[in-house]
């Protein structure tokens, strides 16, 4: 495999691999925890037994296909068997399919291209894609080989860089109401029926209403709407009922970007509203009546309706058509700049310029289409990430009032399907918004 490094891979940066036919929209991949994944599997006398194993670099199986370990391989091989067990069927089944190990690749960010496939194919003597033949010793092998043992962590097909994106997903597995949502499709793509729903256990959700705002570790969950280097405008429909990701349309036709393709990941915070009553004293102009938008700067191209974990870095004041329209800039916890990428200063520091072009971005996207250029609050300067905060507060507290208000007035167009998804959602101990009938 050829070497590239983590710093070439930048926010407005893409690798291709192909692709393995197998498009994964979200997290829905894993569902609750049966009990037989996670803990059982990855903790206790188990756990002691994985670092035994890695101690004496002796995986299961793969003997002198050993490779060297480095001091935290213990935990990352905990979470790769982790990982392994959540595509287990049973307790008693300790075997998955090279589907699956192709899903376990797209989620890794490096999807297998037409040559790879064949060659697992063959590496697993599978007689097909469904076919449940893949141990997890035999699935240690396939990474070994896949990747460079060799290879500095930063480089791009290191095995140590791999593993940890495995303690990535292992964390993803602890929120069960992030973990079980999956998106459906309906409809074409480049139609105006084509829709992204989200579910979980088999019935739908609301993206803008159901997903939290924040996790317990302090994260914020990111839906991503547009992937970077993508020009489709697709937005979470407000209007309707459960709120699906759609192509907006303006005028009868479908929404393009005309200026180019986007170089980000864009989208917006659930729980989150900009009130158009409201006038900003930052701005001088009314909210734009929408979930806050966002802007994921990681290398990752990520999938519409997928739903990420990121931290806030700072926040753009963009005045569209005389409304505010927040910019909250972002990234993902499980891009490989997020140690080391905390504020603005350090994302001027690792990707010089970078600010400046996705303001410049913003601000002309709209003259492709005869328009005037959007204006920004602040002279166009990006404000911190504790700034950030606050206004992605507000717009969380506007929210709220907005189910309260809808809610009374029996406009709110949000159907719960089940008994069992959330009734309560986060408007306090003693609040509760009871939904709309269909």
């Amino acid at each position: 495999m050829p070497a590239k490094t983590a710093d070439q891979m930048g926010p407005f940066s893409c690798v291709h691999r192909g692709s393995v036919g197998l498009s994964l929209f979200s997290l829905g991949f894993f569902a609750e925890d049966p009990p037989w994944s996670m803990g059982n599997c990855c903790s206790g006398g188990e756990y002691q037994a994985h670092k035994a194993d890695a101690d004496l670099l002796a995986f299961p199986g793969i003997a002198d296909d050993s490779v060297t370990i480095s001091k935290d391989s213990a935990e990352a091989l905990s979470a790769m068997k982790a990982v392994f067990h959540r595509l287990c069927t049973s307790p008693s089944d300790e075997l998955i399919s090279a589907n699956d190990v192709a899903k376990m690749h797209n989620l890794l960010g490096e999807p297998l291209d037409e040559d790879e496939t064949v060659r697992m194919m063959s590496f697993f003597m599978a007689s097909s894609p469904s076919e449940k033949v893949v141990a997890f010793d035999k699935f240690m092998s396939w990474w070994n080989e896949l990747h460079d043992s060799s290879a500095d962590s930063n480089q791009y097909y290191s095995q140590e860089r791999y593993r940890q994106r495995f303690k990535v997903l292992q964390s993803r597995l602890q929120d069960p109401k992030i973990a079980s949502i999956q998106t459906v499709t309906e409809g074409e793509v480049g139609s105006r029926r084509f829709r992204v729903w989200f579910e979980c256990d088999g019935h739908r959700l609301s993206p803008w209403h159901d997903v939290p705002l924040r996790n317990s570790d302090e994260s914020y969950n990111f839906i991503c709407e547009i992937p970077k280097w993508t020009r489709k405008k697709y937005e979470i429909a407000t209007g309707e009922i459960m709120n699906p990701i759609k192509q907006d349309v303006k005028n009868g036709v479908l929404r393009d970007y005309k200026w180019g393709d986007m170089l980000f990941n864009y989208g917006a915070f659930p729980q989150t509203w900009e009130d158009p009553k409201h006038i900003s004293t930052d701005t001088g102009c009314p909210g734009d009546n929408d979930p806050i938008d966002v802007i994921e700067l990681g290398a990752r191209q990520r999938s519409v309706g997928s739903i990420v974990r990121v931290k806030i870095l700072g926040i753009l004041a963009m005045i569209d058509d005389d409304e505010t329209d927040w910019k909250v800039l972002t990234i993902a916890l499980d891009d490989d700049k997020a140690p080391i990428v905390h504020d603005l200063n350090d994302v001027e520091a690792h990707w010089p310029g970078a600010l400046r072009s996705l303001t410049d971005w913003l601000r002309m996207y709209k003259t492709a289409e005869g328009k005037k250029e959007n204006k920004f609050g602040f002279a166009g300067k990006p404000q911190s990430a504790e700034f950030a905060k606050q206004v992605v507060e507000e717009t969380h507290q506007a929210w709220k009032k907005l189910l309260v208000d809808a809610s009374a007035k029996g406009k709110m167009k949000k159907v719960v399907s089940g008994p069992d998804i959330y009734t309560e959602l986060a408007l306090g101990a003693s609040q509760s918004m009871q939904p709309a009938p269909a």
